[in-house]
């Protein structure tokens, strides 16, 4: 398979990521995909901040776009 930096390659998710990297030993590689991928899930509380008693009382979900890949071949 010949990979070259602007190619097609599959991210760790599934879908179709751009190679954005490839190492000199030709590796690893870095892809760059366009789809939202999870970030990290945070507590947040549903009332204002304004009071030092308010606990978080629910999870909320981060995605981000563009996320890059380190691929190891």
């Amino acid at each position: 398979m010949e990979l070259k930096v602007g190619g097609i390659f599959e991210c760790p998710e599934g879908h179709e990521a751009k190679i954005v990297w490839i190492s000199e030993d030709k590796k690893v590689v870095a892809v760059e995909c366009p789809q939202q991928h999870l970030r990290k899930v945070v507590n947040v509380s549903k009332e204002p901040a304004l009071s030092y008693r308010n606990q978080p009382t629910e999870k909320r979900k981060i995605y981000v776009n563009n996320t890059v890949f380190l691929i190891r071949i």
